[in-house]
């Protein structure tokens, strides 16, 4: 699929991590393409350690607690890679599997983790 293509299917996604972004209070940056909100633990992005979380992705945006980086950063861009095969699926599916399996054991986190550990030198 063209990635054009791929960015028109999860643009609702990506319209929601974008006001959610807004909620960091911090300005944004753009990499390849991603837009990532990683400045300051502000706003949203303070809460995230409360729920236990570093980060999360919302179609191509990432909101993180801490300065993308190494393995987490390559955990969050495999997230938009499911975004793009997903698009506006990708939300509604990610709840339902992850009240059937929670957070640890679902396989949209799992292939996240090895796509992290596989891009690791």
């Amino acid at each position: 699929m063209p990635i054009w293509l791929g960015f028109i299917w999860t643009s609702p996604n990506t319209l929601l991590g974008l006001v959610l972004g807004v909620f960091t209070f911090q300005m944004p940056r753009l990499d390849h393409g991603v837009v990532i909100f990683d400045r300051a633990p502000r706003g949203l992005t303070a809460l995230l350690p409360r729920l236990g979380r570093t980060a999360m992705t919302i179609g191509f945006v990432i909101v993180s607690a801490r300065p993308l980086e190494g393995r987490l950063l390559a955990h969050e861009r495999h997230h938009v890679r499911q975004y793009l095969a997903w698009g506006p699926l990708f939300i509604p599916a990610y709840l339902v599997v992850a009240v059937r399996s929670g957070y640890r054991r679902h396989p949209m986190e799992l292939a996240a983790v090895r796509a992290a550990e596989a891009a690791e030198p």
